[in-house]
């Protein structure tokens, strides 16, 4: 005898796996948001962004400064979405990470105008050329990261 099941019970679970398999763009950028944020604190501790950090006067920042200032804002993008970018493969899930993946191009720049947000509300003085070049810096690194992140994903699961 077979047991047929309730038709609400089926659905809800349906929709549920629906969901955990299709997560919603916004949820993962929100989530990618909080990741950023304590990468933030990790980065500001070791690489000021437009003079703003806990040791203003880092090794790290010391080193970047001095290949001139087009370099360290193009590097220190790079370095800050870069980590946030690392950091989402630990709190990620790999569904997460494909819609992360699929929105990318919505995804990293809004992450890129909310930290200039967040470091003109700490008083920060930003230039908008130089801005422009730290996005770039932290555009690269992110989408190049996740990239590669699924590159070798897909190159081991072939293997």
């Amino acid at each position: 005898m077979i047991h047929k099941m309730p038709k609400d019970l089926d659905q809800k679970i349906k929709s549920q796996i629906l969901s955990k398999l299709n997560p919603s763009g916004l949820i993962v950028l929100l989530k990618l948001s909080l990741v950023q944020l304590v990468a933030s604190f990790l980065v500001l501790a070791i690489c000021p962004q437009f003079h703003l950090g806990f040791f203003p006067h880092s090794f790290l920042g010391h080193i970047l400064m001095n290949w001139g200032e087009v370099y360290c804002n193009l590097s220190c993008g790079a370095i800050f979405l870069g980590t946030g970018t690392i950091f989402s493969f630990i709190v990620l899930s790999h569904d997460e990470l494909r819609v992360l993946r699929k929105y990318q191009w919505i995804h990293f720049p809004t992450l890129g105008l909310i930290s200039l947000l967040g470091f003109v509300l700490f008083g920060v003085e930003v230039q908008l050329l130089m801005f422009t070049i730290w996005l770039l810096g932290a555009l690269g690194a992110s989408m190049g990261i996740l990239s590669s992140y699924f590159y070798f994903k897909m190159r081991h699961i072939k293997a």
